[in-house]
């Protein structure tokens, strides 16, 4: 891409359309010793930390190298992710669950928070968070203040001003308390922010009605702010647990970020825009100050990061195979279809079939047990609602203590011993018309049935039509390979296994399902820890295509090349003055426009 000046023929006329048939350029593809860093044989110790950014869950997993270690027999077993994180409610000890985070985060509704919570300021915010004279700063001794009783209340309204991320906001959500006079405004799923696809619409139009508010308060200034505000609580987690074991102080950072296949390069510049905002406030290594810019960066597609994992962990797969990954996590579920093509070491082919997938992750089954829950109690409010227990937070906390994290993992939709199951809510009177008995909700099985089937059915949908779209190029697939957070569901895993069944019945070849195994980092962590294995080896992964180009603007003289036959000539006032060293230098980036030597107004220069 090349910027001068010049005017381009309309697009109506015949020259334009002569030219506008040679700009649809295939995207080149990438070699495979472009991919290679040429210091990664650096004698220094390395740590290799991904951060896969989900739509309801998060996690970072990481590798440290010493010095000169060899990397070609490192895999998946070698790779750890972080866990502890604050207020963790997995009630299980060992659970997989406990390396995700909930990529949820609760504004207070007061710029004051970011000075208090050390999170960066936005521009418009910086004089009112450092030079307020209308609130009294909060010093530790107002904070201990401890009243007649005996309890420290005036911390505990402090923390209910405070920002909160993760387990804490699902800790704050969850309390009855906290719907009735809402000072905070909570915020999830915002990664669909990014996604232009049309099927996040209504997410993001109900998103961005938060966001504005947020705004108009002066909270936050952008969607890139607010994933940034989570990213850098997510990094500085992961800085204090790896400082716990010894293994980031004198390390050199490579950082490997996930994002989905079907983003823009747009939003994917966005989030490489928030995670540098991140490592900068977490005061994370791998920044470098000169040039305000992430030092050693790796972007890997999540659907390739997954794939690496299984390859790595699955010793049954063999060369020629064709798999359908389906990612079944909170939000979205996306479904894959690779032939692996080589044997040692295997490598994935192009993707078969276009990608599919869909809005019916695990956090739709709490949509539909919230509506489930309002249509039951709606009766019963008069009595339930008392000071500041409200209807919505009695559900809340009933969905998040109860139902998040016990109910939604363990209910199997097979399981005919089980008939139904309880929720406790103070207060309820005895209806055993209605349910209710013993201050407890009771959901039947039918009931919990319709919570699962449309999740189920639209996935169910979602691998079927991977399965026939590659038959229809002449290729069978051999099996479903389940990950995600949502894959541990007893009642997902039953459902796709009968409806394969009958899909196999029907196509005349068995398409098996399985879920990962043989490894400590199982289904959750597939993303992160795939994507630490393809930053370890990056030239054996699927072939890659350029997808934006940059260039840089130049002055060239008139006619030297054939691109300039439609542009008008202009004389450089600098040539006429006494001779002197000009240097500009204009830096652009382009998703579209691949070619050289036209203007900066040209629509060649212009990106879809």
């Amino acid at each position: 891409m090349t910027l001068g000046r010049e005017d381009d023929p309309e697009p109506s006329s015949p020259e334009y359309e002569g030219q506008a048939s040679r700009t649809m350029i295939e995207p080149e593809h990438v070699p495979d010793e472009l991919l290679i860093d040429p210091d990664d044989s650096s004698t220094s110790k390395r740590l290799i930390v991904s951060v896969d950014f989900g739509t309801t869950y998060s996690a970072v997993s990481y590798i440290a190298l010493s010095e000169n270690q060899r990397v070609d027999h490192i895999n998946s077993r070698d790779i750890r992710s972080i866990e502890n994180y604050p207020g963790d409610k997995n009630p299980q000890e060992g659970s997989q669950m406990k390396k995700e985070v909930p990529t949820e985060v609760m504004y207070p509704l007061d710029p004051q928070f970011r000075s208090r919570a050390n999170l960066s300021c936005p521009v418009n915010t910086r004089r009112s968070v450092t030079s307020s004279d209308d609130e009294p700063a909060r010093n530790g001794a107002d904070a201990m203040e401890i009243d007649g009783t005996g309890y420290n209340i005036s911390m505990m309204m402090s923390e209910s001003r405070d920002f909160k991320w993760g387990y804490r906001m699902h800790e704050a959500w969850g309390r009855p308390a906290t719907h009735f006079k809402q000072t905070s405004k909570a915020m999830n799923r915002f990664k669909l922010l990014l996604d232009q696809s049309p099927a996040t619409q209504n997410v993001r139009d109900n998103l961005r009605s938060t966001l504005k508010h947020l705004i108009s308060k002066k909270i936050v200034e952008s969607e890139v702010g607010v994933i940034a505000d989570f990213l850098t609580c997510l990094l500085r987690h992961a800085k204090s647990q790896l400082q716990l074991l010894r293994l980031y102080d004198g390390f050199e950072v490579e950082m490997v970020l996930c994002v989905p296949a079907i983003w823009t390069q747009k939003a994917c510049r966005d989030m490489q825009m928030a995670l540098l905002i991140a490592m900068k406030m977490a005061e994370f290594n791998g920044v470098d100050p000169s040039y305000d810019a992430i030092e050693n960066l790796f972007i890997v597609s999540e659907p390739e990061a997954a794939a690496a994992f299984i390859l790595d962990t699955e010793p049954d797969i063999q060369a020629g195979e064709t798999f359908v990954l389906l990612d079944a996590g909170g939000g979205t579920v996306d479904a894959n279809t690779y032939t692996i093509s080589q044997t040692q070491p295997l490598r994935l082919s192009d993707e078969v079939v276009e990608p599919g997938g869909g809005l019916c992750g695990s956090s739709y089954l709490n949509e539909a047990f919230r509506a489930l829950l309002h249509k039951r109690l709606k009766a019963e409010k008069q009595y339930l609602e008392r000071g500041r227990i409200t209807l919505d937070g009695i559900i809340e906390d009933i969905i998040i203590n109860k139902f998040e994290y016990i109910t939604k993992r363990q209910f199997d939709l097979y399981d005919d011993l089980r008939v139904h199951e309880r929720y406790y809510c103070a207060n309820l009177e005895d209806d055993a018309d209605k349910g209710f008995w013993d201050s407890e909700i009771i959901v039947n099985h039918d009931e919990m049935r319709d919570i699962f089937i449309p999740c189920l059915e639209n996935i169910a949908a979602i691998m079927e039509d991977q399965i026939v779209l590659a038959m229809g190029k002449g290729v069978h697939v051999d099996q479903v390979i389940l990950v995600g957070g949502f894959a541990g569901s007893p009642s997902l895993h039953g459902y796709l296994e009968r409806h394969l069944a009958t899909l196999s019945n029907r196509l005349g070849f068995d398409v098996e399902l399985f879920r990962p195994r043989n490894n400590a980092n199982s289904r959750v962590t597939a993303v992160a820890s795939g994507a630490v294995l393809r930053a370890l080896n990056k030239e054996n992964g699927p072939g890659r295509q350029i997808q934006c180009s940059y260039g840089i603007r130049r002055d060239e003289s008139k006619g030297t090349q054939k691109e300039h036959r439609n542009a008008k000539a202009f004389r450089d006032r600098a040539d006429e003055d006494e001779p002197r060293f000009l240097c500009e230098e204009h830096l652009y980036v382009s998703d579209s426009a691949t070619e050289s030597h036209y203007s900066l107004t040209s629509r060649r220069n212009k990106s879809e």
